[in-house]
């Protein structure tokens, strides 16, 4: 009978266990992969990235398309301020000189009284010594910027001739025009002799700040901060012998090759 009672008992603990086995279990949380820590040359390579991925072709013929036959005339400013300063002549000192005075006296018919009084004010101004301009960056800088903006159609002016002109045209031989104003001139010639305004705010060896103005509006066109790179640049190479063996050498990137780069990141800007 013990061995009955032990056979019977089996069948009644085989199901449970079946069922116990056949339930689903989530699963454990995975741990996240090991990250590697930031260093200097990480940050460095970063910040010296390209950050253009558009193709040059595709960028001048968005923004051929965006402004058609009327591809905009523009001035550069080179280390120059743009500022809210309309005039050369500035003046920080006002004097103002006050009088009064009476007078009594008496007459056949009667008395008179009078009495009287008078205030002078006088403003000094100054206009300071002319100044040489500022350096501009490099020539290279400026050819390749010049150059890469003429190929997309954009007929960039020189700010001294444009100001020349203007004040040519302006001349009639009066005395007033002996020493123009040199701000209101050079409104003027933006007025008459172009359509927006590029200003590098900041020209630096590894960050360059640009910012497009409409000489008409004052409308902000376009904002522009980067490190020049063109994406070509990322990933050339060159091998050079030494006594170790054969080293790779990255490519420097040239002025010209960065002012070309900041030209095409303009437009693609603009072209929007």
């Amino acid at each position: 009978m013990k061995r009955l009672a032990l056979a019977l008992c089996v069948p009644l603990l085989a199901p449970g266990l079946s069922l116990a086995a056949s339930q689903t279990h989530e699963a454990a949380p995975m741990m996240a992969p090991a990250q590697k820590p930031l260093t200097d040359d990480d940050l460095i390579n970063d910040r010296n990235a390209p950050q253009r991925q558009e193709s040059a072709d595709s960028i001048i013929k968005r923004f051929r398309a965006a402004f058609g036959s009327e591809t905009p005339r523009v001035a550069v400013f080179w280390n120059r301020s743009f500022d809210d300063q309309v005039s050369d002549w500035s003046s920080n000192t006002r004097g103002v000189v006050s009088a009064r005075g009476s007078l009594k006296g008496e007459v056949p018919d009667g008395k008179v009284n009078l009495d009287g009084q008078g205030q002078v004010a006088a403003q000094g101004e100054y206009r300071s010594n002319r100044r040489s301009a500022p350096a501009g960056p490099a020539f290279e800088l400026q050819s390749g910027l010049v150059s890469q903006l003429n190929d997309a159609g954009v007929t960039v002016v020189d700010r001294d001739a444009i100001m020349r002109i203007t004040d040519n045209a302006l001349e009639t031989g009066d005395f007033s025009r002996l020493s123009p104003d040199q701000r209101r001139l050079e409104m003027r010639a933006l007025g008459e002799h172009a359509d927006m305004l590029l200003v590098f705010r900041k020209l630096a060896h590894d960050k360059f700040e640009i910012e497009v103005l409409d000489v008409r509006d004052g409308a902000i066109r376009a904002m522009l901060s980067s490190n020049g790179v063109p994406p070509e640049k990322d990933k050339s190479h060159q091998w050079k012998a030494t006594d170790h063996g054969f080293q790779k050498v990255e490519q420097t990137v040239t002025l010209d090759e960065i002012g070309q780069e900041l030209a095409l990141q303009t437009i693609a800007k603009l072209g929007r």
